[in-house]
């Protein structure tokens, strides 16, 4: 699984989404947490127990991308902005998939959906992972009733055409 999330690992949502998925692995894609073992030590607190969790920049998640191997580990990779998987793009990575869950509001976000606001920047981006024929898929949390929406459902919103 392929997400962005503006909070990264966070608590019940994450749970959710580990079990959904039956994933065993969660890989952080950013340059700021890999570059700071506080920040990712903060992050394994909040994965459930044996949760495998690390963090690397986004040239090192590329380059892991490019050598996966067939093995065990079923990994939701959580980025924190959609320019993340831009690069991973660029760099040879093309998911089926992205899911969105929340992201703030800032100066300038509109918003696409509760809790989910992009900046110009962001929808932007989002714009050209769904140009390059990737499913963007916006879900905050896995339970609880909450339907996807498509990125194509709220481009029109949005004044994409």
């Amino acid at each position: 699984m392929n997400r962005i999330d503006d909070r990264l690992v966070h608590g019940q949502v994450m749970i959710g989404w580990l079990g959904l998925r039956g994933a065993n692995s969660i890989w952080i894609v950013d340059d700021v947490v890999a570059n700071t073992p506080m920040m990712l030590d903060i992050f394994k607190f909040a994965a459930p127990a044996g949760i495998s969790m690390q963090a690397m920049t986004v040239d090192q998640a590329a380059e892991r991308l490019k050598n996966l191997s067939g093995g065990n580990e079923k990994v939701i990779m959580i980025a924190k902005v959609p320019k993340t998987f831009v690069r991973l793009l660029e760099a040879g990575y093309k998911p089926a998939d992205i899911n969105y869950g929340a992201m703030a509001h800032k100066a300038g976000a509109r918003n696409v959906t509760q809790n989910c606001d992009l900046s110009p920047d962001e929808i932007e981006d989002t714009e050209r992972l769904y140009r390059e024929g990737i499913r963007v898929w916006i879900q905050l949390v896995p339970f609880g009733g909450y339907k996807a929406i498509d990125w194509s459902g709220v481009r029109g919103k949005l004044g994409l055409q």
